[in-house]
């Protein structure tokens, strides 16, 4: 084994390690319900069970669909991202575990959002045929809106996945440089006049393999913005990881 690769096997180890001893010694207990979880989650296994996992999904763009297929949309115009993982579905509870972690900066949600999303990026039916990314890359917030808001959730999460995957950060390569009214509520042609043009690319990519990191896929407008400009750059594959995947009638 290559000394690269088995210093960052040790560190998948160590992150893991840390993560079962941290809740041996401060028992976890249940954001949902309040009940002791009894478990290493601050979810108990009845709130879990009632989670609504995006299953099953459009392959491509992680879509929530009835059955598992490729959705019209991709198949009209697929992505410059190759694969999204998004492990929940974009309604209740998920909806407020990760408003608390996004909007109140309560960060074991968004521990406990990060852990489903990690155990979906190690499923096999996610990485087969496919070594992980070389990078993440959070997606940016103008700086206006980071420093109302404390922090960049996105940048957060990616922080987080890099201790537990042991695969480096970039939270400089793409910048915010247009500040843009909230995406929210808006429909999708509104969306991608609104995000043109608004980032900009602070380093060659040439090569890589590249995971753009967020907190919610609504329509895909931004991270599509962000692929075509990754990919346009000399990027070898763009994948996108989120927490969790609007509907498409939301």
């Amino acid at each position: 084994m290559f000394p690269s690769v088995k210093v960052a096997f040790d560190r998948i180890r160590w992150a893991r390690l840390l993560h079962r001893t941290s809740y041996g010694l401060l028992p976890g207990q249940c954001l949902l319900c309040g009940i002791a979880s009894g478990r290493s989650r601050d979810l108990c296994t009845d709130c879990q069970a009632s989670l609504p996992f995006n299953r099953p999904a459009c392959s491509r763009c992680a879509l929530p669909l009835t059955t598992q297929a490729v959705c019209g949309r991709c198949l009209v115009k697929p992505p410059a991202f190759n694969h999204c993982i998004a492990p929940l579905r974009y309604a209740y509870p998920v909806d407020r575990l990760v408003n608390s972690f996004k909007h109140r900066g309560h960060f074991n949600c968004g521990t406990l959002l990060a852990e489903f999303l990690v155990a979906a990026i190690e499923a096999p039916q996610n990485n087969a045929g496919a070594s992980l990314p070389d990078l993440l890359v959070p997606v940016p917030l103008h700086w206006r809106r980071q420093f109302t808001r404390g922090f960049n959730q996105a940048g957060w999460l990616s922080h987080y996945l890099s201790r537990r995957l042991a695969i480096p950060v970039n939270q400089r390569l793409l910048s915010r440089h247009r500040h843009t009214p909230h995406q929210q509520g808006q429909s999708r042609k509104e969306r991608l006049t609104n995000i043109r043009g608004a980032f900009q690319l602070n380093a060659p990519v040439n090569g890589k393999h590249i995971a753009l990191v967020d907190d919610v896929m609504t329509t895909g407008t931004t991270v599509g913005e962000l692929s075509d400009l990754l990919m346009d750059a000399g990027a070898a594959r763009v994948d996108v990881w989120c927490l969790a995947r609007t509907p498409l009638e939301n």
